[in-house]
């Protein structure tokens, strides 16, 4: 874009140039001719030109109104040149302004907040698969820890099982111990 603004305003300096040189083009001869008249009408005496006073105030007249034309023609064109480099300036500056937004863009782009850092994408992306895999990592782990322990769990229930049917069993071992040795004490006690 900065090749395109330079040759554009490179392109509008050679047009103003040339544009130039068509009206000194123009207004040179009209002089010229004016001057070759005011030599061809006037007269000699002794290898001398005498030229009428008129014509030549009114050549002076006439030269001067084209040395104030260029004169004038010299400060539009500055005006123009100035304005132009105005311009230019201005242009560049917004283009200095639009590669720094364009910068700003493509770093916001290439970066996304995380917790309020502002970090890259491949950054972000490395974060992101590293929790997630650790997640799946601790949740495989949580998992096979809950076998294990589960596993534990049903082994305590079949063995928790196991001891109350044997403490039942015990019970009723106890429990008949109990009534025959009542039996025999109330047997005995009878006998006596």
């Amino acid at each position: 874009m900065m090749k395109l603004t330079r040759n554009s305003v490179l392109v509008a300096l050679l047009f103003f140039t040339h544009l130039l040189s068509l009206k000194a083009q123009e207004n040179t001869p009209k002089i010229a001719s004016d001057l070759s008249i005011l030599i061809d009408k006037s007269s000699t005496f002794k290898s001398y030109k005498v030229i009428e006073k008129s014509a030549v105030l009114n050549f002076q007249l006439a030269l001067n109104k084209y040395i104030q034309q260029q004169q004038n023609n010299q400060v539009e064109l500055k005006n123009k040149l100035d304005a132009n480099e105005k311009m230019i300036l201005g242009l560049q500056n917004q283009l200095k302004e639009y590669k720094s937004t364009n910068e700003t863009l493509v770093n916001e782009k290439a970066s996304i907040s995380f917790l309020g850092i502002s970090i890259g994408k491949n950054t972000y992306s490395t974060i992101m698969w590293t929790l997630f895999l650790g997640t799946l990592l601790i949740l495989g782990i949580l998992f096979l820890k809950y076998k294990d322990i589960d596993k534990i769990n049903k082994n305590s229930k079949s063995v928790l099982k196991d001891l109350e049917e044997e403490y039942e069993s015990y019970r009723r071992v106890c429990i008949e111990r109990e009534q025959t040795l009542r039996r025999e004490l109330f047997t005995e006690k009878k006998k006596k």
